[in-house]
Protein backbone atom coordinates (compact mmCIF):
# COMPACT_ATOMS: atom_id res chain seq x y z
CA UNK A 1 0.00 0.00 0.00
CA UNK A 2 1.44 3.33 -0.99
CA UNK A 3 0.60 6.51 0.86
CA UNK A 4 0.36 9.67 -1.20
CA UNK A 5 2.05 12.81 0.14
CA UNK A 6 -0.65 14.98 -1.43
CA UNK A 7 -3.52 15.11 1.00
CA UNK A 8 -3.75 13.68 4.54
CA UNK A 9 -7.49 13.08 4.19
CA UNK A 10 -6.95 11.01 1.05
CA UNK A 11 -4.22 9.07 2.84
CA UNK A 12 -6.42 8.42 5.88
CA UNK A 13 -9.30 7.31 3.67
CA UNK A 14 -7.02 4.93 1.75
CA UNK A 15 -5.76 3.45 5.01
CA UNK A 16 -9.31 3.09 6.33
CA UNK A 17 -10.60 1.29 3.24
CA UNK A 18 -7.35 -0.63 2.69
CA UNK A 19 -7.19 -2.02 6.21
CA UNK A 20 -6.62 -5.78 6.10
CA UNK A 21 -9.54 -7.86 7.24
CA UNK A 22 -9.76 -10.93 9.41
CA UNK A 23 -7.62 -13.71 8.06
CA UNK A 24 -5.17 -11.39 6.29
CA UNK A 25 -1.58 -12.54 6.31
CA UNK A 26 0.85 -11.07 8.82
CA UNK A 27 2.78 -9.66 5.87
CA UNK A 28 -0.30 -7.81 4.57
CA UNK A 29 -1.06 -6.42 8.02
CA UNK A 30 2.58 -5.39 8.50
CA UNK A 31 2.55 -3.55 5.17
CA UNK A 32 -0.60 -1.70 6.26
CA UNK A 33 1.12 -0.64 9.50
CA UNK A 34 4.17 0.56 7.54
CA UNK A 35 1.86 2.67 5.34
CA UNK A 36 0.21 4.03 8.47
CA UNK A 37 3.65 4.89 9.86
CA UNK A 38 4.57 6.75 6.66
CA UNK A 39 1.34 8.74 6.87
CA UNK A 40 2.10 9.76 10.47
CA UNK A 41 5.65 10.73 9.46
CA UNK A 42 4.25 12.96 6.72
CA UNK A 43 1.86 14.60 9.18
CA UNK A 44 4.74 15.17 11.62
CA UNK A 45 6.84 16.74 8.86
CA UNK A 46 4.17 19.41 8.43
CA UNK A 47 5.07 20.63 11.92
CA UNK A 48 2.63 22.07 14.37
CA UNK A 49 1.69 21.22 17.93
CA UNK A 50 0.97 17.54 17.16
CA UNK A 51 4.24 16.79 15.34
CA UNK A 52 5.83 15.00 18.29
CA UNK A 53 2.75 12.85 18.84
CA UNK A 54 2.60 12.02 15.13
CA UNK A 55 6.22 10.81 15.29
CA UNK A 56 5.31 8.61 18.25
CA UNK A 57 2.38 7.17 16.29
CA UNK A 58 4.72 6.50 13.36
CA UNK A 59 7.26 4.75 15.59
CA UNK A 60 4.52 2.60 17.15
CA UNK A 61 3.19 1.63 13.71
CA UNK A 62 6.65 0.64 12.48
CA UNK A 63 7.31 -1.34 15.66
CA UNK A 64 4.02 -3.20 15.32
CA UNK A 65 4.89 -4.08 11.72
CA UNK A 66 8.31 -5.31 12.83
CA UNK A 67 6.77 -7.55 15.53
CA UNK A 68 4.26 -9.02 13.07
CA UNK A 69 7.03 -9.83 10.61
CA UNK A 70 9.19 -11.39 13.33
CA UNK A 71 6.29 -13.56 14.50
CA UNK A 72 5.63 -14.68 10.92
CA UNK A 73 9.31 -15.64 10.47
CA UNK A 74 9.23 -17.65 13.70
CA UNK A 75 6.13 -19.54 12.57
CA UNK A 76 7.73 -20.32 9.23
CA UNK A 77 10.91 -21.57 10.90
CA UNK A 78 8.97 -23.90 13.21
Amino acid sequence: MSVSPLNPMIEMTALFYGRPGAGASDEAVAEWYRAKGRMHEQLAAKGGPDATQELQYAAASYEHARRLEAAARLRMAA
